[in-house]
């Protein structure tokens, strides 16, 4: 038998062991100092974060206003505000006892328009990091050493600070940056303590588990002295162990097996989910697009028709934001059930997105049956619904479009439904509406007077007219002026306000719009008072979409102290919808009030709020719709409409003006009930500003 050489197992391991014990346990304590840094930058991340929250909550209102007021101003400007000691002393105060040590604020452009280190303020952050994450919505933070740093308390010396820069939010977009230090150096102290102890520990831990397999590993060294006898009895037991091991591999492909299969099921609900919307289960719109064609391609062959009905649910919207998106998501899944029991086994119905549906209708033989389906869902959507306790009451608008009489393709068939949809939310919603071409036309030119509307103020196609209000008494006096747009178009012509206000509305653009509108009657009346002319108030139109803007305050404000007008001089006329469809409407209206413009509801008596809801408006004068005044002399309805409005304003304090006043008959009728202002073409028909003073001074009616 050969002799085998003593494999010297005992000086290899002493010498390898110990190497990867050193490098091993340097390894464990950097990466322990590192998990325990993240989680002390974490945690003081946190508190910068609930502390700028703290910060946001009390002293938000005055920041926000040197926010606005910081854009172009200077850091020396910024500094000298008379506002920023007593900022300072509110920050410092509300940071007291909270490691908090220093707080800086910035607004969009990267200024620092706040420090509690006054020397910090105008500095330029726009190429910082952190300020650009912020900026994006994301909060972002850095933990670093300090030798001197300035806070709250005086310099401090040698100190590790975590600083984080936070998001200002608002409604549409980042408004500005808070930057928030909080003074961690106690956490980091105790943080090195922790990590020595524990350095101490393993190391003493890793030399008793050294010697323990030292003595483990000679013991070894003894066992393979015995090796040569027991390789005999080794290979005996080899095959023992192979034969085990064939066993174990048959119980192992047996499980492969089983993984097949399930995997095979795993691709399966894969497929479904690819193709299943998972908030409601239905198909969603990749399954749409693939179904349409083959019912399209089916219809054609077996000569039948298809409809496409395209649903969407009316004022949704609602729900989510005075329920939650649980609630709505809630909302859409008994939708959904309700939907598809009303429909037959081979139709399609999916979820799109959002509040909309589509249901294809195979097999149709006349049009009729369409709208049979359409009623039936109609009805089961406007069944009331309980929802956390609440019942809830929605309803919905139908879009129908036919094959092949509306379209030969699933895009025409979806595009037309589409369209027919939202003529059905023009008919007052909780309607289906039938596609017809002349539906594509209407689009088209509302898509074109949207295009040109959005150019016509850099293209100078706009134009403020004024039309004169009189003030009755013993004869008629002029008493202000209306701002009213006209939009001349190189392309169109004159288009009427009715033709573009409504695409301006839908479009959004009327935030824009009235704005401009806004700017340019106060300029007027401020250049005409310049002039001399004691023209003492100018009415402005104000659009739902202007009223639920954040900025709307902050936008009238301004307009008047560009132009050096006092409050009082300007009236924004809200129209009755307005008040009832914006969201918080009174509360902007009083915080309106407040600065001291009037306000006026105008068109009033053609809107359905209630006289109840009425008395809380903070508002001064009611606008009595020109629908009733043409109606006098001939009409005791409107009559009675007229003086029952003037009435009710009388016992709340308001005064009353009507519109379109055309002939004496209607004045006479007016004066006797008792309304105290009116205007309309009698007087003066809206006119351009150079025209509108022609007027002014002319002979008063009596």
């Amino acid at each position: 038998m050969a002799t085998f050489k003593t494999f010297r197992l005992t000086r290899y391991f002493s010498v390898l062991s110990m190497a990867l014990i050193l490098v091993a346990g340097g390894v464990l304590g950097l990466s322990a100092r590192h998990q325990a840094t993240q989680q002390v930058n974490k945690m003081a991340e946190g508190h910068n974060e609930a502390m700028g929250q703290v910060f946001i909550n009390q002293l938000w209102p005055e920041f926000s206003v040197l926010l606005a007021d910081s854009t172009g101003r200077s850091g020396d400007a910024l500094r000298a505000d008379a506002r920023m000691a007593d900022l300072q002393e509110r920050t410092a105060t509300l940071m007291a006892r909270s490691h908090i040590i220093k707080v800086k604020v910035y607004n969009r452009d990267g200024l620092t328009v706040f420090s509690s280190d006054p020397r910090q303020i105008g500095e330029d952050k726009r190429g910082n990091a952190g300020f650009q994450a912020a900026l994006a919505g994301r909060s972002a933070s850095e933990l670093t050493h300090r030798n001197q740093f300035d806070s709250f308390e005086g310099t401090l010396s040698d100190i590790e600070v975590v600083s984080s820069y936070l998001p200002l939010p608002a409604p549409d977009r980042v408004t500005g940056v808070l930057e928030v230090y909080q003074d961690v150096t106690p956490a980091m102290h105790n943080l090195g303590r922790v990590l020595l102890e524990v350095v101490v520990s393993g190391s003493l831990v890793m030399v008793v588990l050294y010697l323990v397999q030292l003595l483990v590993v000679r013991y070894a060294q003894e066992v393979l002295r015995n090796q040569e006898e027991r390789l005999v009895e080794s290979n005996r037991e080899l095959d023992a162990r192979v034969a085990e091991r064939t066993a174990e591999l048959g119980t192992i492909n047996d499980k492969l097996q089983e993984e097949v299969a399930e995997r095979k099921r795993a691709e399966t609900r894969l497929e479904h989910l690819a193709h299943h919307d998972p908030l409601t289960g239905l198909p969603n719109r990749l399954l749409f697009t693939e179904q349409l064609p083959r019912s399209v391609g089916n219809a054609q062959r077996h000569k039948h028709q298809v409809g496409v009905l395209f649903i969407d649910l009316d004022r949704f919207k609602e729900v989510n934001d005075t329920m939650g998106h649980s609630a709505g998501d809630e909302l859409l899944r008994e939708v959904s059930t309700r939907l598809s029991q009303h429909l037959r086994s081979g139709d399609l119905l999916a979820r799109l997105g959002g509040d909309e549906f589509v249901c294809v209708l195979e097999n149709l033989q006349a049009p009729f049956e369409a709208s049979q389906v359409a009623e039936k869902l109609i009805a089961c959507v406007a069944s009331p619904m309980t929802l956390r306790g609440h019942e809830v009451r929605i309803s919905a608008s139908i879009g129908i479009s036919l094959y092949p009489a509306d379209g030969t393709t699933p895009d025409d068939l979806l595009r037309a439904a589409d369209t027919a949809m939202y003529q059905a939310k023009k008919h007052g919603r909780n309607t289906y509406h039938f596609y017809t071409p002349e539906m594509t036309q209407s689009a088209r030119e509302r898509a074109q007077l949207d295009r040109l509307l959005r150019h016509a103020i850099t293209n100078n196609e706009l134009d403020v007219h004024y039309q004169i209000k009189m003030a009755l008494g013993s004869q008629a006096t002029p008493s202000g002026a209306e701002a009213l747009v006209r939009w001349t178009n190189p392309e169109l012509g004159a288009v009427p306000p009715a033709r573009f206000i409504p695409i301006a509305e839908e479009s959004g653009y009327i935030v824009e719009l009235g704005e401009w509108v806004l700017r340019q009657a106060c300029s007027q009346l401020a250049l005409w008072r310049a002039q001399g002319v004691d023209i003492p108030q100018i009415s402005v139109n104000l659009s739902v979409r202007q009223l639920e803007r954040a900025d709307i305050l902050e936008t009238v404000r301004s307009a008047l102290q560009e132009n050096g007008l006092a409050p009082e001089m300007l009236e924004l006329e809200i129209t009755e919808s307005v008040i009832m469809d914006a969201d918080d409407a009174i509360s902007v209206m009083k915080q309106l009030s407040e600065l001291g413009v009037r306000l006026a509801v105008d068109d009033f008596g053609t809107g359905y709020s209630s006289l109840s809801y009425l008395k809380l408006l903070p508002i001064q004068t009611l606008k009595i719709d020109r629908s009733f005044v043409v109606g006098i002399g001939d009409n005791g309805g409107d009559e009675s409409i007229i003086r029952a409005v003037i009435g009710m304003a009388q016992s709340l304090g308001l005064s009353t003006v009507a519109e379109g006043v055309e002939t004496l008959a209607q004045l006479a009728f007016l004066q006797q009930a008792g309304c105290e202002q009116i205007q309309g073409y009698l007087f003066g028909k809206p006119q351009p500003a150079d025209v509108f003073l022609e007027g002014w001074n002319a002979r008063p009616l009596t």
